[in-house]
């Protein structure tokens, strides 16, 4: 067999140095209460999260389209922190952004139940829903009369790895059972000077009773030596919280996504349940959630075995007022995510664009916008370059054009007149010098919008174009795993300079295999070009190791021991020690393959697969190892909730407070969806919109005290 390169599905993830402080903070579970829960789950009398205790219930509408840029499902809906909401795995979706369902963790483990048969992976648990009442315009009963549905969109494989028959998606509702379950010891600090007098120790292995109001039977034995003036933490009491009985209402088999193409004709299929068992369901404190049953390839390499089977879940609305005919909605969208406007690279140095700014960028760019109602559009468009510093701002006009329903006419298309203009919108800037500056970064943001101020449809999509001191292909997120299994085989990624420069460093990204399998020794390599592939080895490092991390997509540094000079064409790359996989992470969304060369048999050949590997160059005058510049800010979205609103009051809350100081010396700004500011006023945590117009909006909350800024989506439906 010739060709034995191998892809393979891997992590799904964003690059942990955008929320590093996001990931790790919150989540410290405890894996035999997370296990036992999901054994519980198996066996359909698993109880909530222990979150439930502390959750007011929230009110209909219930509706997510999971257009955020947190990487964890919002907390003023879900419970849980298990699927990845991101805009890299969906494949033409309804709308960018979906949650993700996979076969890791929220830390990017594989689960630790994971194997070969069908196992529970991630679960998106709802908070408890009103489905007994609703409250505007007036508070009433629930009854069968409301017509209640209950509708999402979800998508087999998208961009990832195709789910086995054996695998599924599966959406249960549920209701307490009237029973509670356990989950945890309460415990609280008590003063060791409770129990010893000043001079007195307590020792290893000695027994501490709970005080008389805790439970009489709890105790702890000392597992140090405890003097007058220590505290010790002691249970007290046991927690429990209602015990769900869930009912599965739907589930569908694994299957690849062009096979859901073929039967459906769609690759991202609607679903409309109705719920009509009022005795069951409508209450006060009705659930819902999706799981999905992974499976790790029946290979017996480990080296082979990681994330796969997922499953991409959308716009999920729940509420009364609804039919069986109900499957459009007066919205308009962005289907997939902003592109770069760059030619080659995802993200280059700001020195070897300065030196080459008008062939650095691209013509045109491609953008795939959808109508999802029933009746056509008219519409704006145009795209916004903002300066983050605010040293530079650029406004492109595309003008006005019609946007025919999706389910009839498709896409916007380019080769219409007007359509081209938004769906193919030409480059017509560069970005600016920056004279004296080595870094730079910009936001781009595309936004279309009715034409009329009365029509408020529209949605917004941006990207960030980052100039710091490495080249990249790849956006950071790996929909799959890229590797061969030859021992001394080699692996090699061309790169093009504008300018002679000195190669410091080398970034990878290392997918996790079962028991790190892939931990195997490999040799790091640059080479010289010779007439389109790679030829003189200029230099390699020689037995290195994988870097992992327990974060999310954290891209590791391999520093050089000495730079590496380098001019016009040249190849980064590895060669194996071992015929184990690698598992390099490989991103499908951008395609680099024309770049990615591979040599087993003593020869260069071109990879067959369509995208980029994620290794990155990193290059330019000596530097801090310590400090490659890259944006290490994490996202902190704003919370927004109820949202939609029917009466335009919303509450709004920060993802991590310790990254906003929600405060009334902030600014809270409102914009309309042509990026029009229609109305500033000091910061509050209540929000009353009441006097806008049905529609989007865009909120932007601005921290005087750090000078950051965060910003979010709201929606009215009277």
């Amino acid at each position: 067999m010739k060709r034995i390169i191998l892809l393979i599905s891997v992590v799904c993830f964003i690059p942990s140095f955008l929320f590093s402080q996001e990931i790790l903070s919150g989540l410290q579970y405890n894996p035999v209460i997370k296990d036992a829960v999901k054994k519980e789950i198996q066996q359909n009398n698993a109880g909530a999260s222990r979150r439930l205790e502390l959750i007011k219930p929230i009110t209909l509408p219930f509706f997510d389209d999971f257009h955020q840029k947190s990487i964890f499902p919002d907390t003023s809906r879900w419970l849980d922190r298990d699927v990845y909401v991101n805009q890299d795995f969906p494949y033409r979706s309804v709308n960018v952004g979906a949650a993700t369902f996979d076969a890791i963790d929220e830390y990017g483990n594989l689960y630790p139940e994971a194997s070969s048969f069908p196992f529970i992976a991630d679960i998106l648990n709802s908070k408890p829903i009103r489905l007994d009442s609703v409250f505007d315009p007036v508070p009433r009963e629930i009854n069968i009369s409301d017509s209640v549905f209950f509708s999402f969109f979800y998508q087999p494989q998208g961009r990832g790895n195709k789910p086995e028959p054996w695998d599924s998606l599966v959406l249960q509702f549920g209701y307490p059972s009237g029973d509670s379950v356990f989950v945890y010891y309460d415990s609280i600090p008590i003063p060791i000077s409770s129990y010893i007098q000043p001079g007195d120790t307590i020792y290893p292995l000695d027994t501490l009773f709970a005080p008389s109001y805790c439970d009489s039977n709890k105790y702890l034995i000392a597992d140090r030596f405890y003097v007058y003036g220590d505290t010790v933490q002691m249970p007290c009491k046991d927690v429990f919280i209602p015990e769900y009985t869930w009912n599965t209402v739907w589930s569908t088999e694994g299957m690849a996504l062009d096979t859901l193409f073929a039967r459906y004709g769609t690759y991202c299929r609607q679903i409309l349940i109705p719920i009509t068992d009022s005795a069951t369901y409508f209450r006060k404190d009705f659930m819902f959630r999706f799981f999905n049953y992974a499976s790790l390839s029946t290979q017996n390499v480990p080296s082979w075995r990681s994330n796969t089977d997922q499953w991409n879940v959308d716009y999920i609305y729940l509420n009364i007022g609804r039919s069986e005919s109900d499957t459009t909605y007066r919205d308009i969208s962005f289907v997939e995510r902003a592109p770069t406007m760059l030619r080659r690279y995802q993200a280059m140095p700001y020195s070897q664009y300065k030196n080459d700014p008008t062939n650095s960028m691209a013509d045109s760019i491609n953008l795939v916008i959808s109508n999802l109602y029933d009746e056509a559009f008219n519409t704006d468009y145009g795209y916004y370059v903002d300066a983050t510093d605010g040293s530079y701002s650029f406004y492109h006009d595309g003008g006005g054009c019609n946007l025919p329903p999706f389910y009839s006419f498709g896409y916007q298309k380019c080769d219409e007149t007007c359509g081209a203009s938004r769906a193919c919108p030409i480059i017509d800037f560069i970005y600016p010098l920056g004279f004296g500056k080595d870094s730079a970064a910009f936001e781009i943001k595309h936004v279309i919008s009715g034409f009329t101020a009365a029509d408020t449809v529209g949605d917004t999509l941006s990207f960030n174009q980052e100039f710091y001191n490495y080249f990249a292909y790849d956006d950071g997120t790996p929909e799959a795993g890229y590797g061969i299994n030859i021992g001394g085989g080699k692996v090699a990624y061309r790169f093009q300079l504008n300018q002679r420069d000195s190669l410091r460093a080398i970034r990878m990204f290392f997918n996790r295999t079962e028991g790190n399998a892939n931990d195997q020794y490999f040799d790091l390599a640059v080479w010289r070009d010779n007439n389109g592939e790679p030829g003189e080895l200029l230099y390699k490092e020689v037995d290195l190791k994988p870097k992992f991390s327990n974060s999310l997509y954290k891209i590791q540094t391999y520093y050089l021991e000495e730079p590496v000079a380098i001019n016009n064409v040249f190849y980064i790359g590895w060669i194996q020690s071992t015929d184990d996989n690698l598992n390099v992470g490989f991103d499908t969304y951008n395609d680099a393959s024309s770049n990615i060369f591979y040599n087993v048999y003593g020869y260069w050949e071109k990879t067959a697969f369509t995208g980029s590997i994620i290794m990155r160059p990193v290059i330019g005058e000596a530097f801090d190892p310590f400090d490659i510049q890259e944006n290490t800010e994490p996202n902190v979205s704003l919370h927004i909730y109820p949202n939609p609103s029917g009466n335009g009051i919303f509450h709004i809350e920060a993802e991590d407070h310790s990254q906003l100081s929600l405060n009334h010396t902030n600014l809270l700004e409102i914009y309309n969806l042509t990026g029009q500011r229609i109305l500033i006023v000091p910061f509050n945590k209540t929000l009353d919109a009441s006097s806008l117009a049905d529609g989007f909006y865009i909120i932007r909350v601005t921290d005087k005290s750090t000078g950051r800024a965060f910003s979010g989506k709201i929606m009215i439906n009277r």
